[in-house]
């Protein structure tokens, strides 16, 4: 595995090059708060030339710990990704509104023939981790009285007081 961040673009001639190296980010980077802890990314994949650029393919794998937004638990999650983008030369600064459209989401810009692989593995990252990470699909959360982690053990609350509005109607015999 190589350690360099950048990829040469100028080496990319008719074959694709591969690459494989290991990048590290600092959870202050990531700035995600249901994030507490990651390893260090493992991306590889190749550079192809294309028509007026770059085709990049790579596959991204790493794993961590998020914070369930449910229940506060931490718990492991573990990503193995593909994506591929298309890598063009930054145009010169124009003075004219663009649209994007669907197919300009894959692609990137670039300004030097060395290309930092680190941000674009910091967008995968971003994009992949969830606003609102559940430890499990049915979880049940945190009591909101007592605080108990309801997946756990059951609620510590007291039994809420009946409506004394409703009294008579419970005193009328049921024929069930």
């Amino acid at each position: 595995m190589k350690k360099p961040q950048h990829l040469p673009l100028d080496g990319v001639l008719n074959e694709p090059v591969p690459f494989d190296v290991e990048l590290s980010f600092a959870l202050s980077e990531l700035d995600r708060e249901p994030l507490l802890e990651i390893t260090p990314v493992r991306m590889e994949g190749e550079v192809s030339r294309i028509e007026q650029g770059f085709a990049l393919a790579a596959g991204l794998r790493y794993a961590g710990r998020l914070e369930c937004s449910r229940c506060l638990a931490a718990y492991p999650f573990e990503t193995d990704e593909r994506f591929s983008i298309v890598l063009y030369k930054r145009p010169a600064a124009i003075d004219t509104e663009l649209t994007l459209e669907r197919n300009d989401l894959d692609v990137s810009f670039y300004d030097d023939p060395e290309l930092p692989l680190a941000p674009i593995a910091e967008e995968r990252i971003q994009m992949a981790i969830p606003m609102k990470p559940l430890c499990q699909e049915n979880c049940r959360g945190l009591c909101a009285g007592c605080g108990a982690d309801l997946n756990t053990e059951p609620c510590r609350c007291a039994a809420p007081a009946g409506d004394s509005r409703w009294e008579a109607l419970r005193q009328i015999p049921r024929n069930d």
